[in-house]
């Protein structure tokens, strides 16, 4: 008689199992956040639905800005390196680098006059929150960390 109710008690536990599985695995996903920074500069500086449409269209021509700077220095970095599966290497192409180098200084003003631009969207009480706003976002706009620095490892 006990066994008989172990077994019942054991495939009820095994089936509420596997239906928890199936429903962790297979059930609805929680929905992803949307950028950070994006989201964070919208709710901090409260944007009527006019401005947040401009923002939303400002921040869809940086990103596409930033994307299309970001594979052209992708190929020339994969072309300066490439250098080195030469036999005879000789010195690293300084063109090469000048251009990788004004990709980096491209983006970097790109993203200053995207700022700019939010900047002047701004009211003149949202302006205050914008310097706050951006002295929060700088470490991820330079991608630094507020974190004390970890102590090197010596070299191998």
């Amino acid at each position: 008689m006990n066994s008989k109710i172990y077994k019942i008690g054991f495939f009820i536990l095994l089936i509420i199992n596997i239906g928890l599985v199936v429903l962790f695995v297979l059930g609805p996903k929680p929905p992803r956040p949307e950028s950070g920074i994006k989201n964070e500069i919208s709710r901090e500086l409260g944007f009527t639905d006019e401005q947040q449409a401009a923002f939303e269209q400002m921040a869809m021509n940086h990103r596409e800005a930033i994307r299309k700077l970001d594979q052209q220095e992708r190929q020339l970095l994969g072309s300066f390196f490439n250098q080195l599966s030469q036999p005879q290497p000789n010195e690293p192409n300084e063109e090469l680098l000048q251009e990788i180098m004004q990709l980096e200084k491209d983006k970097i003003m790109i993203t200053y006059n995207h700022f700019e631009e939010l900047k002047d969207l701004c009211s003149e009480e949202q302006r205050i929150r914008f310097d706050r706003v951006i002295q929060r976002i700088l470490p991820a706009l330079t991608n630094s960390s507020e974190r004390p620095m970890k102590p090197q490892r010596p070299p191998l």
